[in-house]
Parts: structure tokens; C-alpha cells; sequence
């Protein structure tokens, strides 16, 4: 009896990511600090929501200005670089803390964020700062469109994709050239509008005869 192959899984490339503008915009709503770092971090690093919930205080490397992620979707630990603004955000609101999540929650007697809190939390700063979703199927801004937004960002910066697959924590290039190596819904609006003029000539109303001066 023949044995049936797998079917291969289809990843569907990510066409729709928020501008660095918008990101920004997100993140000076925060309404405190902790909710502003979450922000931040899901930003400018492009880490994914469960990785962010599990970072400990001892993951931060201040020295070398990095972050190490232990817990990833394939099991191999990575670091990732911190901008100098992050990284202070990161020193002012951990304090003296040596030990524990990153990321509080507000209830004394838990250690940690879970993955809900950070959807309400980016949810309802997006709606604070008037920023929806490019995605006309998604109703509002989800954590991981941050990272779609991070790598997206990368890649017109023109960063080589071996680094965007470092960047992004992917075990394969391939699903890296998958999911971002076709342009992107924003960056296909920006080229447009560039050349959205020489479609048309711009109409000149003809003056009423009647309105002439004589």
C-alpha cells in the first residue's frame, strides 16, 4: 500500500504592513510606560508575541545592546539588536530588578504578561491613535503586524534577506522568501502614486463664452 506524501504547507505571503509612521504614532499613544515598551519592543525588533511574554530581565545584554530570545517557534534561541532608545525605555522601567519577566502585569501576585493582555494592549492604543489595520480583513491592529511591519521595513531599507531571516527567527530562507519576497500592498501604493499622474491629464475647464468680458 502506497503511502501518501504530506500535502506541502502553503505559506501565504504578507502583503499588508503599517508604515514606521503609523508604528510611531502607536506607540506615543501608549497611556504608560509599560504598555509603551510592549510597543516599542514589538516594533523595532520584530519578535513575536509569545517570545515577548517569556523574556526575562537577565535577556537584556545593556553592554552589547541586544536582546536574547530563549523561547522561539523553532527552538533555537537568538538575539536580536536594541535600538538606544528602547534600550533606555527598557533600563527606566525595569529599575533594580534582577530577576523575572521582563514584562509585569498589572496583579501583583502574577510574574508576567500573557499573549491576551498584548492584544488588548496594542488593540486599543491603535484605536487611541486612529491607526487601522491595512489589512481590509482584519478588524483591528494585531500584535503581529507589527512584526509583518518590522521585516517589511527592513527589506526597504535594503537589508540582505540572510539577515531578515536572523532577524525574523525563521530556520529557513525559503520561508522568509515566502512570506516577504513579494512587494508589498504599502510599498506597491507608494511606487503608484509616484506615476498615478501620468495616467490622466489634468482637466482645464474651458471659460463659459458667455461669462467673457467683452
Amino acid at each position: 500500500m502506497a503511502i501518501k506524501k504530506s500535502a506541502k504547507r502553503v505559506r501565504k505571503p504578507n502583503l499588508y504592513y503599517l508604515s514606521m509612521e503609523d508604528v510611531n504614532k502607536i506607540i506615543d499613544a501608549a497611556k504608560n510606560l509599560r504598555d509603551r515598551l510592549v510597543l516599542k519592543i514589538l516594533g523595532r525588533t520584530g519578535i513575536r508575541r509569545f517570545e515577548l511574554c517569556n523574556l526575562r530581565v537577565q535577556d537584556v545584554d545593556f553592554q552589547y545592546r541586544k536582546l536574547y530570545i530563549p523561547t522561539t517557534k523553532g527552538d533555537v534561541p537568538r538575539s536580536v539588536p536594541l535600538d538606544p532608545d528602547t534600550l533606555q525605555e527598557i533600563k527606566f522601567y525595569i529599575g533594580a530588578r534582577q530577576y523575572g519577566k521582563l514584562i509585569q502585569s498589572n496583579k501583583k501576585d502574577v510574574d508576567g504578561i500573557d499573549e491576551s493582555r498584548i492584544n488588548e494592549i496594542v488593540r486599543k492604543t491603535s484605536e487611541r491613535a486612529g491607526v487601522k489595520n491595512p489589512d481590509p480583513k482584519k478588524k483591528h491592529v494585531n500584535p503581529h503586524i507589527f512584526r509583518h511591519s518590522y521585516v517589511r521595513h527592513l527589506i526597504k531599507e535594503g537589508y540582505p534577506q540572510s539577515f531578515i531571516q536572523q532577524f525574523a527567527g525563521h530556520s529557513d530562507i525559503n520561508t522568509t522568501i515566502e512570506m516577504y519576497g513579494r512587494t508589498g500592498f504599502s510599498d506597491m501604493q507608494d511606487k503608484f502614486n509616484e506615476i498615478a499622474h501620468t495616467f490622466y491629464k489634468k482637466h482645464q475647464p474651458k471659460q463659459d463664452e458667455s461669462t467673457k468680458k467683452e
